[in-house]
């Protein structure tokens, strides 16, 4: 009988350990993982915003647009976005970015960009299963209005370079 529990154990271990998904002792690095493959880290949070930090020195405001919160892409469409970000945003900056906190529970981790020696904190989401940029608070406020009102307010605030 304690042979037939020891067995029973140890199937149910081998089955639970299987579905962590590294078994057998393998490490992230044996089976080929990083730890940016897996969601719920900060790198992972960290690697999608230096990505989107890359897309927008590029002047790829639409793929910005893209990696944003849901928030921002049903506050303003892909085209009126890059029209914004052409018209008051200057890309070509290099932008590194750092972990700073995670919190895995709520599904969101503050990031630091750095431009210079400008350091700017910013907020990723864990939404649909990937890391997305929050909106800073300030343009969050434009969300929903239109692209020539967002511009003139920027303007007028000397937010807009052009």
């Amino acid at each position: 009988m304690r042979s037939f529990v020891s067995a029973l154990s140890a199937l149910l271990l081998a089955t639970v350990c299987s579905a962590c998904g590294i078994a057998d002792g393998a490490s992230n690095r044996t089976v080929g993982r990083t730890s940016s493959d897996v969601p719920e880290t900060l790198s992972a949070a960290v690697a999608a915003a230096q990505a989107n930090a890359d897309r927008f020195s590029s002047g790829d405001f639409a793929g910005v647009w893209e990696r944003m919160s849901h928030q921002v892409r049903v506050g303003i469409t892909k085209d009126d976005f890059v029209t914004f970000y052409e018209t008051c945003k200057k890309a070509g900056p290099t932008i590194r970015v750092a972990g700073v906190s995670l919190d895995a529970v709520e599904g969101t981790a503050v990031v630091r960009m750095d431009v210079g020696a400008t350091q700017q904190p910013r907020i990723m989401l864990f939404e649909d299963g990937k890391w997305v940029m929050k909106p800073t608070p300030g343009f969050a406020a434009h969300l929903g209005q239109p692209v020539a009102q967002i511009v003139a307010e920027e303007t007028s605030a000397g937010l807009c370079p052009h």
